[in-house]
């Protein structure tokens, strides 16, 4: 839903008579530590509560900055329910994870279809605070399906849960607690705890899990400011507002179909070599609006939807496969940090970059770009993958 806010462009520009860049904005590693603390069910609500809180905010701003600051609790409380919802999953399924994520987060693509031209109608209806008002009440059933998350117990005492269980391959190792460990420097010792509870060491342990990370981060660049950005793009070749929402629909029916079928495909072909088909293929449908015609822009939102879905399927599957269940919670949580700057940062530089060129072709060519140095980065995996140090996972002891 907070994806189809592209449609508000418009709406927000001329409230607070804000540039391109300033406009673009509007649209962690907090939820790891509550999932690991608190588990999947508490977790959840708390990310409903906080999504619940910042879109009531935003209805209340008047100003642009307040609209900043909401939109980050918004965006926290993404975050933190997202994370809950994956590991949840993870934690229920093994063999068939790739297929249940698919089935899981079929709902991101079936929201774009609804929520793009639903959002439109209630801007026209009742302005875009009445709009953003509505949006807030549906999404605070985010909390009431946290309550359903059952809590599973993943390790029994002596047994060590590896990062490539779901492979049953790979070593593994127990990760040292701090009585075992001389420190007797206190801003070491803080350090350490720091890092411990977040459990940042993934990145220096997973090599493949850091350049997951940042061919994401080139590609967050390109998908959020081309969502911003494709409803403004058709209006300036003259498509109405009506018209112009229904390219988030494709875009949704795209994601839709892409999503479950990457978790079927998954089951037969790598996923690996699916996310980076994927991630080639954004990138040249990002070109296809190029054409600026209807018809172009539609199939390159659809296209471009499609591609993402099945990004989004492999890439759950591979964070997994590459820091293992018990550290899906603490990955997500980096992950949306690390993505949640640069989902920031990308329709801020797409606006700068349309306010100095006056070009949305120039805008468009560079988040393709974007696209195309994720796939390459990506190309990298098989030989990280034989000289990472390997990802060290937790028991779970009770009793001692």
């Amino acid at each position: 839903m907070t994806r189809c806010t592209g449609v508000l462009f418009s709406s927000f520009q001329n409230e607070f008579q804000s540039t391109s860049a300033q406009t673009g904005a509007i649209s962690s590693t907090l939820s790891g530590v509550l999932v690991n603390r608190f588990g999947c069910r508490i977790t959840a609500v708390v990310g409903g509560l906080m999504y619940t809180v910042g879109m009531i905010g935003v209805t209340l701003a008047q100003n642009i900055y307040l609209m900043y600051v909401m939109s980050a609790v918004v965006g926290s409380g993404t975050g933190v329910a997202f994370a809950a919802a994956n590991v949840i999953v993870a934690q229920y399924f093994k063999k068939y994870y790739p297929l249940a994520c698919g089935i899981t987060t079929a709902g991101y693509g079936l929201g774009f279809v609804i929520f793009g031209p639903f959002i439109q109608f209630l801007a026209d209806t009742y302005g875009w605070r009445g709009a953003m008002l509505v949006t807030c009440a549906i999404t605070g059933n985010v909390c009431a399906a946290g309550v359903a998350f059952r809590p599973k117990q993943l390790s029994r005492k002596g047994v060590t849960v590896t990062a490539d269980d779901h492979e049953e391959s790979g070593e593994h190792h127990v990760i040292p607690t701090l009585s075992t460990i001389a420190c007797r420097n206190p801003l070491k010792c803080l350090l350490y705890e720091t890092v411990k509870l977040l459990r940042l060491n993934l990145l220096c342990r997973s090599y493949r899990f850091s350049m997951l990370c940042f061919a994401e981060t080139t590609f967050i660049l390109c998908h959020g400011s081309y969502l911003v950005y494709l409803v403004p793009l058709a209006n300036s070749s003259g498509i109405g507002d009506q018209q112009a929402a229904l390219l988030i629909t494709a875009f949704g029916v795209g994601s839709f179909i892409g999503v479950p079928l990457s978790g079927l495909l998954s089951q037969k072909v790598s996923t690996l070599v699916l996310y980076e088909v994927a991630m080639f293929a954004s990138g040249c449908f990002v070109l296809v609006v190029q054409l600026q015609t209807y018809p172009f822009y539609a199939i390159s939102s659809a296209m471009f939807g499609l591609s993402l879905g099945f990004q989004y399927t492999a890439r759950q599957v591979m964070m997994l496969e590459f820091v293992g269940v018990d550290n899906l919670g603490s990955a997500l949580g980096i992950f949306s940090a690390i993505g949640g700057v640069f989902d920031l940062i990308g329709p801020i530089a797409a606006g700068s970059l349309y306010d100095a060129s006056g070009s949305f072709s120039v805008v468009f060519y560079v988040l393709a770009g974007s696209s195309f140095v994720g796939f390459l980065a990506m190309l990298s995996i098989p030989l990280l993958k034989k000289i990472e140090p390997g990802v060290y996972t937790e028991v779970a002891v009770q009793n001692v």
